[in-house]
């Protein structure tokens, strides 16, 4: 799969013995290498020296040091002293997607569902690390004979750290509308990219077109792709991934939940759209977390910032993934509601609150709109502590409840960062109030919450729910 080497490229760099080319970009040479042992790796030579470029490169490397081995290629080694820097990695013995294609046409059957639950359960796991790739397209899949590898890391960056300024970032046939728009890119343009990559997996041609530069930002801007030639399996959630307004997309990891579990709604709730926004048909309910990740002054997830919980738990997942792809011989692919009246009733239990007093509040209704008890009222504060294994800290939870009202205002604060936004009052028992934690400002995720009273204070509970509810946040609200 390699070409032979040109007369202007080196022998040799540092100890590694250049063997041929496997491919060229804007970031400069890939070639395959050998270590002294005769083990293969692939080397990068970037294209220049220049402060930018190595810059780029340490920001490349801090990426991938955070990212499960699993998915990407491993870096074995880096030289950036010279007039040329480059990087050693893992060598992945099988074509990039777009080769796969190309040669061999498009993937169809169990061959293009394997390479969607890898590349998805890849993209899950570079955004439980805190990073958006920026560039996921066919050639940036390596189809190894172990499962795809999502590599190219060049212009990843953590998510929070500056835009870069030299215009947009990626190949134009898979930028996200909102990328052409001016904004920076997110793990929900890397979510565009990835169905957009899909299609072209299932078609072999790119689905916004590959003639003219403009023509094609213009068709990711305005035009839909013909999703046909997609098996029914994959159609409704490479569609949700597809929807041009970035909040109605699915996360990478509810993305691989609704991959590896056919009968699991895919696309964001309607809840989390605006009020006048037109909602597709399909995607009126499923779960849909807003942010992935925390980045306010630290790296560390938050007790709602892992979507999973804990990465383990995805590379778990990930594991059975890859056992599945796994292939013999010659390498081959892998293969709204409105939200003034969200559903009364959880997903599922939460865990047991205290029974309340008999003089405990009742359901309480005017023109068929729930009401905050009176015997809620009043501005609640305390510390609660998180199920996941990475927030080992917990956090400072308030809540603001006015009689008589059908929302509530909601914050809360750790030593890395904070959030805040509104929660919406869903059910009223006799012992318990039930909310829904929607959109905010801050780096947490939307989800469900429990309040019950327990004597002069209130018992908080909150769960990544809808979702994969394996997240649990309790503790105890005092008055202030």
């Amino acid at each position: 799969m390699a070409s032979p080497l040109l007369p202007d490229d080196p022998p040799s760099l540092g100890g590694y013995t250049l063997s041929g080319r496997l491919g060229e970009g804007g970031q400069g040479v890939v070639y395959l290498a050998h270590t002294a042992a005769g083990d293969p790796v692939a080397v990068k030579l970037l294209s220049t020296g220049d402060q930018q470029t190595r810059a780029r490169l340490a920001r490349e490397l801090d990426a991938l040091e955070g990212i499960a081995s699993f998915c990407t290629a491993r870096v074995l080694d880096v030289s950036a002293d010279g007039p040329r820097p480059f990087v050693v990695s893992e060598f992945v013995d099988g074509p990039s997607l777009a080769d796969r294609v190309r040669e061999r046409g498009p993937l169809r059957g169990g061959d293009l569902e394997r390479l969607a639950v890898g590349t998805a359960t890849a993209l899950a796991a570079i955004h439980a690390a805190g990073i958006v790739h920026r560039d996921f397209k066919p050639a940036n899949v390596l189809l190894g004979p172990d499962g795809p590898r999502v590599v190219d890391f060049g212009i990843a960056r953590a998510e929070g750290a500056a835009t870069m300024t030299s215009g947009l970032i990626g190949t134009p046939a898979y930028l996200a509308p909102e990328q052409i728009s001016g904004s920076p890119a997110s793990p929900a343009s890397d979510v565009f990219a990835w169905a957009s990559s899909m299609l072209f997996a299932a078609t072999g041609t790119s689905p916004f077109g590959a003639d003219t530069v403009p023509a094609v930002l213009h068709r990711v801007l305005h035009a839909e792709p013909d999703l046909s030639p997609l098996p029914p399996r994959l159609r409704g959630v490479i569609a949700s991934c597809l929807a041009k307004a970035p909040s109605r997309r699915p996360t990478a990891q509810h993305l691989m939940m609704s991959l590896v579990n056919p009968n699991a709604p895919h696309g964001p709730p309607a809840a989390h759209l605006p009020r006048d926004a037109a909602v597709p048909e399909g995607l009126r309910t499923g779960p849909r977390p807003q942010a992935a990740i925390t980045t306010q002054g630290t790296r560390r997830p938050r007790s709602r910032g892992v979507l999973i919980g804990a990465l383990a738990g995805l590379v778990a997942l990930a594991a059975t993934v890859v056992t599945i792809l796994s292939v013999n011989s010659t390498p081959t692919p892998l293969a709204d509601q409105d939200d003034s009246s969200p559903s009364a009733t959880p997903p599922s239990t939460p865990p047991a609150t205290p029974t309340a007093s008999a003089g405990s509040a009742t359901p309480t209704a005017s023109g068929g709109k729930l009401k905050i008890p009176a015997a809620y009222a009043g501005t609640w504060t305390g510390r609660t502590e998180s199920t996941n294994p990475m927030d080992t800290d917990g956090a400072e939870n308030t809540v603001v409840l006015k009689p008589g009202a059908t929302t509530a205002q909601w914050s809360e604060k750790d030593a890395g960062a904070s959030c805040r936004g509104m929660i919406i009052l869903t059910q009223v028992e006799a012992a318990r109030l039930t909310f829904s934690l929607e959109a905010m400002e801050g780096g947490c995720i939307p989800g469900t919450v429990w309040l019950a009273k327990q004597g002069d204070a209130l018992s908080y509970t909150w769960r990544d729910e809808p979702g994969p509810g394996i997240v649990t946040q309790t503790g105890t609200l005092n008055k202030s």
